[in-house]
């Protein structure tokens, strides 16, 4: 008797057509419209962390390569690193200074960068880095350069620089060198958890 139900059942089923009806359809996309809106503020603050996070590491190889380019060829003059700001961006410029400490400017163009072409004692650029205020991302240092000098490679005159990474909605780093102008890095917005957060 069970079999002969279950048998009638299939029959019946076997009639209608499989599918979504329009009602299960609506219900599904407005879940996922609900999902999205509540996801979507949360992967904009990821994308802008990250921004400010990725900046903040390449500032900080970049210090340890003004140190190490220096340990390594020894410039009379050192090497330097200079800080730059306009409307349309915030930049940064690695550099061996020319004659007299002719410093590199990062918001130049790239043949007027450490001054005219063709001029004795210009300085020796190394790398330059340029974000654009666009990506919601700045840098603001405290010193507008720092010079690495002589065998050790030691900051002029004890000269640090503090470096604070903003971005407009994720966070800030601060990137900092120490006496011997080794960098470090520190979350002064608490944003960042892989970091400790930044003495007051």
């Amino acid at each position: 008797m069970l079999g002969a139900l279950m048998q009638a059942r299939r029959s019946q089923k076997a009639g209608v057509a499989a599918g979504v009806t329009l009602v299960e359809l609506m219900v599904t996309l407005a879940i996922t419209a609900v999902l999205a809106a509540i996801a979507l503020p949360s992967l904009r603050d990821l994308i802008a962390r990250k921004r400010v996070e990725g900046v903040a590491q390449a500032l900080a190889t970049d210090l340890r390569l003004v140190r190490a380019h220096q340990l390594q060829g020894r410039f009379n003059r050192g090497t330097a690193i200079r800080f730059r700001q306009n409307a349309d961006q915030t930049c940064y410029t690695l550099y061996n200074p020319g004659g007299a400490f002719a410093h590199c400017f990062c918001d130049r163009a790239a043949e007027e960068m450490c001054g005219p072409a063709g001029e004795a004692g210009r300085g020796e650029p190394i790398r330059t880095v340029q974000v654009l205020r666009s990506t919601g991302v700045t840098m603001l240092s405290n010193n507008p350069w720092m010079v690495m000098e002589g065998n050790n490679a030691l900051p002029l005159q004890g000269m640090t620089v503090s470096v604070t990474v903003a971005g407009t909605t994720g966070g800030s780093i601060r990137v900092s060198t120490n006496e011997a102008g080794v960098p470090q890095m520190c979350s002064i917005s608490g944003a960042f958890s892989n970091l400790a957060a930044c003495a007051p």
